[in-house]
Order: structure tokens, then C-alpha cells, then sequence
């Protein structure tokens, strides 16, 4: 993979799902690791249940340095963020502004809205803001110019501690990807693998 990219390593690599011999795989990220062909290793969707979880994480020799899941104001997932600080790992926030299948909830959220009004900076911004503050790492994804320059200019002010506390009231545990681990497994199993 990486003659094909014309690189001498990558700097993440994410086991994507907790499919097949996950263990397995996780032992050959850890080799990629250890040979310097890869500068991090993470896992992404193992938030289906503790258990789950627990059995990527705690046999591992290298325990994984990022947790990408589904997190947003609307889906705070304050378990998981527990379950990440535990051992140390550090939650990257996929649908950061709720995604498509949100509709554009979250970004006509009236609280989300006024705090942006009041900076004068649009409802992504405060979003991308929050999760920030939150030590989340997000990155919202755009092919737009103009909304990856909008994305960038989050860097550019801070949320005080009470807009904080009013995006942590928004939390309603609402995700919107609801696939269980059960429909995953059936969707994703008749992928063919490549090396």
C-alpha cells in the first residue's frame, strides 16, 4: 500500500469494524506500528457494546491511540468517552455535524444558533468549536472550499464555560447511523477482501 500511495508510512491507520479475526488484524496493525510503517493505530465502530470493546482493547500489546465513533451535540456519547479515557484513548468524532442522515438537524439547533449569532460565526463552527474544547478530534468533511475554509476558522475563537454547558444540555444520545452490530455483520460480510 504504501508504493502504491508513493509514501514511506502512514500517519493512522483504523481497524474500520469488529468483523472477522479482529484480533487477528489488530496484530498485524501492531506489526505495521512497530516496523514504522504506520505512525498510529486505532479502531473504529467497536462501540456496539462494553464487551466488544474490551475484547480489541485490553488484550492488545499496543492498546490503540484513537476510537473513531459517531459522536455530535445531539450524540455525546458520554460512555464511550468514559470507556476512551479509561485506557487512554483519544475519540476522533465521525458525523462531527450529525451527517447526512441528520438533515441538518443539529445546524438549525435554536441553542447552537444563538451561541453562533453571538460570536458571529455560523452553526458548524460552533460545532467544530465544541468539539474541540471537548479534546475530540473532528474532521467534518467537505469537498466545498469554501465550507473547508469555514471548518479551518473554528481555530479562531472559544466557546466561554456556560455555551459549553448549554451544547452538553443538547445531549440526547440521538445518532443517526442505527445499524446494529447484527446488520453490520450481514452487510459488510459479503465484501471481498484485498490485500
Amino acid at each position: 500500500m504504501l508504493a502504491r500511495l508513493g509514501l514511506e508510512y502512514l500517519d493512522l491507520v483504523y481497524l474500520h469494524q469488529p468483523l472477522g479475526d479482529y484480533n487477528g488484524a489488530w496484530k498485524e496493525l501492531e506489526k505495521a506500528l512497530e516496523m514504522g510503517k504506520v505512525r498510529a493505530i486505532g479502531i473504529s465502530d467497536f462501540d456496539f457494546n462494553d464487551e466488544l470493546f474490551e475484547s480489541i482493547v485490553v488484550p492488545a500489546k499496543v492498546k490503540p491511540q484513537m476510537f473513531q465513533i459517531e459522536c455530535h451535540p445531539y450524540a455525546q456519547r458520554e460512555h464511550w468517552q468514559e470507556m476512551a479515557a479509561k485506557y487512554n484513548i483519544q475519540i476522533e468524532s465521525w458525523f462531527p455535524l450529525g451527517g447526512r442522515d441528520s438533515h441538518g438537524e443539529i445546524l438549525r439547533d435554536p441553542v447552537i444558533n444563538a451561541i453562533a449569532k453571538a460570536h458571529g460565526k455560523s452553526a458548524a463552527q460552533v460545532i467544530i468549536r465544541w468539539h474541540l474544547q471537548k479534546g475530540f478530534c473532528v474532521v467534518p468533511g467537505s469537498s466545498n472550499p469554501a465550507h473547508i475554509q469555514e471548518n479551518i476558522e473554528s481555530f479562531s475563537f472559544s466557546l466561554s464555560d456556560d455555551e459549553m454547558k448549554q451544547i452538553a444540555d443538547l445531549n440526547k444520545e440521538k445518532r443517526y447511523f442505527n445499524m446494529s452490530y447484527e446488520q453490520i455483520k450481514a452487510w459488510m460480510g459479503d465484501y471481498e477482501l484485498w490485500d
